[in-house]
């Protein structure tokens, strides 16, 4: 994951779509969702390793970068302002986590070769 990624809002997953890959003449699906993800935003890498819905090849160690930047930034944070402060930097990580963790997902779906399916009416407009 680059830095890029890390805070790509402009470039989130805006609709719900299924990404699709062909392993061993089956073909495994995958559910992408565009809405903010509550349970990855409170539990960040723990969805992760223990959701049956994000397993995929490298996907904790891609949730592992932003959870070490948050873990460390709690850290000082917590050490260096206040409670007040430490609170709201605790709501922004729950923001950045939620409404990234899908967007992360794929783009790790894609690293893995996954493609997006395509619905039945967008091959009826080719």
């Amino acid at each position: 994951m680059n830095f890029a990624e890390l805070f790509d809002f402009n470039n989130r997953v805006k609709d719900d779509m299924v990404m699709i890959k062909t392993v061993d003449g089956k073909i495994i699906r995958k559910q992408v969702k565009a809405s903010f993800n509550w349970m990855g935003g409170i539990f960040t890498i723990f969805y992760a390793l223990f959701s049956q819905k994000y397993k995929t090849a490298g996907f904790v160690a891609k949730i592992a970068i932003p959870f070490v930047i948050a873990l460390v930034a709690n850290i000082v944070v917590s050490s260096a302002m206040g409670s007040v402060i430490y609170l709201i930097f605790n709501i922004a990580e729950l923001v950045w986590f939620g409404s990234m963790y899908d967007t992360w997902f794929k783009n790790q779906l894609l690293v893995n070769g996954f493609v997006e399916e395509k619905s039945e009416t967008e091959t009826t407009k080719k």
